[in-house]
């Protein structure tokens, strides 16, 4: 028996099957269209070049899972979002982490990224650099963008476990060109952008500026200040020179830079256990009682004539108040006086030299550098109370005390060597190389909150890391022996190390009565709760936090003494990868490989005294079998790609939350994984005006299961402490179904006319765990859901050098959620908050060519 999301695949796959053979008939009508005069193009799949092995190889040639975004796909979403890339890349999810939709999580094949792991399982890369920040704004100009999915144990740099998202610019040409686009919509939308292409000089020095500026009004009114949140604001450039001094050296370097300033995500409060959120702020409240009031907006403040005491059944019921007032309002309005903005100033500068020293022997040499600064401010728990406020950079206002010290602030330096080469008259390819680089702090941060309330709680981290790695890889042509037959294999030596230094400070938020108040406690001897007692050792409450330094602080403040700690974790990994492909002599090729991938350890941000830091590696062994393929049957066109997978995903790194009056986030490695599925793409031209696509990405992901039962079982969300990690769990960002299925129609018209083309996109996903921890918080599974955009464009129009484009997407304005902060269950704070994904919007642009481009 079918379930009902395999039964929805099967009719979307019907759903295809029956477009296709529609569209034969079109073929006729297209037919007697060329023939009254209209221009008909010959029949032609889109050659696709991709790096995914760092040479340019075609994309039917390489044995390796990719999927290729092209600029035109680009195009067609309007204003291009990270998140985009999950109906576009077959496999992969784009999610918001932890309260900010401007950081997303990358998934490809169950690997991702934890809160608090140092580095992500999924690596960005932008012109053969990896990057930290692959956000809104960087999507413009490009030649193309490229998934590899599964382990890249060999040939890519640093993490090598789960697959790369790869954003290529265009480079330089030999021609004078450029373009400007202007955009317009709903919700306020006005884009600018452009490209220049000049040659300096003929060959030798070439030249292209590029740049976009965004603007959309957010989806989501904030009723307290009136502020928009969920809006687009994004200023982008991009510098390209290319020198060829010789025919045998070139040099190519490129500097952008991106600077997001929007107004936050919206948080939208959805959910309160009042067993949970009693049980946390009961350890806590009363020990300032008579200190702090509830003003007549739900807020914390110092207790004055006109508030409400502060007490743990006053919080607890402004807080179900706040929740109902929230539902009546609905996903797209809030009513919240924390601060929310997002500033992100990210810097990526490559510089790329090729010498080719003849006898098939090329040498690479590439220069990275990146920087990465943000200050944000956003609500994690959704309510007016500061439950869970991470204010970071605002917490000044919030908190009474604080500082403008970013979020988080990055700078990378790399420097990768690769030497490729061809010997035995063509038939061996191989390469040799090395790689290394170095990741610090740019400047003083810290993640500043506040908790349940009353708690300023500061922790600053300064990592610095250092990877180190030397890789070698070859493939044989043995067609002598077996026609179409080559093998491969790479092996990959890294030494990782990280350095981190860190400490958390708690202090109460400032108030006049908090001293006295504590005094008046402990005079009196009332029964506290038991977790309270452990932290009533001394009698202070006054307590200065040092912002944005990690230092040793010998206080008898309540929570003190506080202690900077530094700690080392370092790795040694020997990844590999071992294959072979045969192609017929029709082209088709089949291929099959099994390689190993690893992400580094590092030190967690906040632990208890008592608990080391440091996490360890984790690996992924996969074996991959695939199928690409190219078909004509009678002029009807076809592309045809499948990969069938089976991994061991193991030392999984994943967040561990610690019991306590103020519950801890560690990242522990708690489990191993077995992931297996099945990912398609496909392409049918039946008429040189019609393309047909469907991509399916089939993901079993499940961990291995140990048993957790007894009193602080993971697993139960009744639990009030709870140790360990549930296997129970989904593997996060993880659905077991993903369809896309697109359709572009060139329609038959004389090209004194122009070339108008119409598309649609239709893409379906199966439920997603959007935390790792939903066996505890059932609620942040998202249903399965659907979305369908539309495009149309007027290119070359009545001639001129003008591309008129319309754009729609989510046409059916489906209500779905992208992100989840979900701590619901009993052993943590006890609530919930929802990030929605953009309702429907629509947009038409303009664009002008000039030069060759026109």
């Amino acid at each position: 028996m079918l379930s009902s999301s395999d039964r929805r695949v099967a009719r979307l796959a019907l759903l295809f099957a029956s477009a296709a053979a529609a569209s034969l008939g079109w073929a006729s009508a297209a037919a007697a269209a060329a023939a009254a005069g209209a221009a008909t193009e010959p029949a032609a799949l889109e050659e696709v070049v991709v790096t995914a092995r760092r040479s340019e190889e075609g994309l039917q040639k390489v044995p390796v899972a990719v999927s290729v975004v092209t600029p035109a796909a680009i195009a067609a979403k309007g204003q291009f979002q990270p998140q985009d890339l999950s109906s576009l890349a077959t496999g992969l999810s784009v999610v918001a982490s932890i309260g900010d939709r401007s950081n997303v999580t990358y998934s490809i094949r169950g690997q991702n990224q934890a809160f608090g792991t140092l580095f992500p399982a999924v690596i960005t890369y932008f012109n053969e650099v990896p990057i930290t920040h692959l956000a809104t704004g960087n999507f413009y100009d490009l030649a193309n963008v490229q998934v590899l999915r599964g382990p890249q144990g060999v040939l890519f740099g640093r993490v090598t476990d789960g697959g790369n998202v790869m954003l290529t610019p265009k480079h330089p040409t030999n021609a004078f060109e450029g373009n400007v686009e202007v955009k317009v919509g709903d919700y306020g939308l006005k884009d600018l952008g452009g490209a220049l292409n000049v040659p300096i000089v003929a060959d030798k020095v070439l030249l292209r500026g590029a740049f976009e500026i965004d603007r959309r009004h957010g989806f989501t009114r904030n009723d307290f200040n009136g502020q928009r949140l969920d809006n687009v604001a994004s200023d982008a450039f991009r510098v390209g020179l290319t020198l060829r001094p010789t025919d045998w050296l070139e040099n190519y370097s490129v500097f952008s830079y991106q600077h997001v300033h929007n107004n936050g995500t919206a948080t939208v409060l959805a959910d309160i256990n009042p067993a949970a959120l009693t049980a946390t702020i009961s350890g806590v409240l009363p020990l300032f009682t008579g200190a702090y009031g509830i003003d007549s907006i739900g807020r914390v403040v110092p207790f004055t004539a006109g508030t409400t005491l502060l007490t743990p059944a006053n919080y607890l019921a402004t807080l179900q108040n706040q929740l109902a007032q929230q539902k009546a309002r609905g996903p797209r309005d809030i009513f919240q006086s924390e601060p929310s903005f997002d500033s992100q100033k990210n810097v990526y500068a490559v510089n790329a030299t090729t010498v080719d020293l003849g006898h098939d022997l090329v040498l690479k040499n590439i220069v990275g550098y990146t920087r990465s600064r943000d200050s944000e401010a956003s609500n994690f728990s959704g309510d007016n109370s500061g439950l869970v406020a991470t204010c970071h950079s605002g917490c000044a206002a919030l908190a009474g005390n604080g500082s403008d010290i970013p979020f988080t602030t990055q700078q990378q330096y790399s420097e990768e060597i690769r030497l490729a080469g061809k010997f035995l008259a063509g038939k061996l390819t191989w390469s040799l190389g090395g790689y290394a680089d170095e990741q610090k702090p740019d400047g003083a941060y810290q993640n500043d909150t506040v908790n349940v309330a009353i708690l300023h709680r500061t922790n600053v981290q300064y990592s610095k890391s250092w990877s180190k790695a030397a890789f070698g890889y070859a493939e044989y042509d043995a067609s002598d022996f077996v026609p179409g037959l080559k093998v491969d294999g790479g092996y990959r030596y890294t030494k990782d190390k990280v350095k981190s230094s860190t400490v958390t400070y708690i202090a109460p938020i400032a108030a006049p009565g908090a001293q006295a108040a504590l005094a008046t406690i402990l005079q009196l001897g009332l029964g506290l709760p038991a977790p309270t007692a452990a932290f009533v050792s001394n009698a202070t409450v006054n307590f200065p936090i040092p912002f944005g330094q990690c230092v040793t602080v010998q206080t008898a403040s309540l929570f003190g003494p506080f202690t900077c700690r530094s700690y080392t974790e370092s790795s040694i990994a020997r990844t590999w990868n071992i294959g072979a492909s045969y192609a017929l002599p029709t082209g088709q090729l089949f291929y099959v490989k099994y390689s190993r991938g690893y992400r580094p350890g590092g030190v967690n941000g906040s632990s208890p005294p008592d608990l080391l830091p440091v996490y360890e590696p984790e690996y992924d062994k996969s074996l991959e079998a695939g199928i690409k393929a190219d078909w004509n049957w009678n002029g009807v066109l076809a592309r045809t790609n499948i990969a069938v997978f089976r991994d061991r995903y193991t030392n999984i790194q994943k967040g561990v939350v610690l019991p306590g009056p103020v519950p801890l986030q560690v990242v522990r490695n708690v489990a191993a994984a077995t992931i297996k599925g099945v990912e398609f793409e496909g392409t049918l031209k039946p008429v040189a005006d019609l393309t047909l696509g469907l991509n399916y990405a089939y993901t079993d992901a499940g961990f291995k299961h140990v048993n957790t039962a007894g009193p602080q079982d993971p697993c139960n969300p009744a639990n009030a402490s709870i140790v360990g990690f549930c296997t129970d769990n989904r593997l996060a960002f993880t659905p077991k179904h993903q369809v896309s299925v697109t359709v572009d129609y060139r329609l038959p018209l004389d090209d004194s006319i122009g070339r108008i083309s119409v598309g649609g996109l239709y893409h379906y996903q199966s439920s997603i765990a959007l935390t790792d921890t939903s066996a505890l918080n059932p609620a942040a599974i998202e249903k399965g859901y659907a979305t369908l955009d539309l495009n149309a464009t007027w290119a070359n129009a009545y001639g001129s050098p003008v591309d008129i484009t319309v754009f729609a997407t989510n046409v059916t304005d489906k209500l779905y959620r992208t992100g989840n902060d979900d701590l619901t269950q009993r052993s943590s704070l006890g609530i919930r908050a929802n990030i929605f994904a953009p309702p429907r919007m629509f947009g038409i642009g303009l664009k002008y060519r000039f030069g060759g481009a026109s």
